[in-house]
């Protein structure tokens, strides 16, 4: 099974963790490390709509 996003193969792959649902018509197969920019770009944009001490301190100063 390929990811997706970026076209290369899922190691481990399972069913519960990698494949996303959107709605009946439209579903993705997605790779961890997918998943975890998808994140870390989730997380950015919280702390900048939700500027806690917290957010600040974990997403300060990164790019992604």
């Amino acid at each position: 099974m390929d990811c997706t996003l970026c076209k290369k193969p899922i190691e481990k792959y399972d069913a519960n963790f990698n494949h996303f649902v959107i709605d009946e018509s439209c579903s993705a197969d997605i790779c961890q490390s997918c998943i975890d920019k998808f994140f870390k770009w989730q997380g950015s944009l919280y702390a900048k709509l939700f500027p806690t001490t917290a957010m600040k301190k974990r997403f300060a100063g990164k790019k992604i």
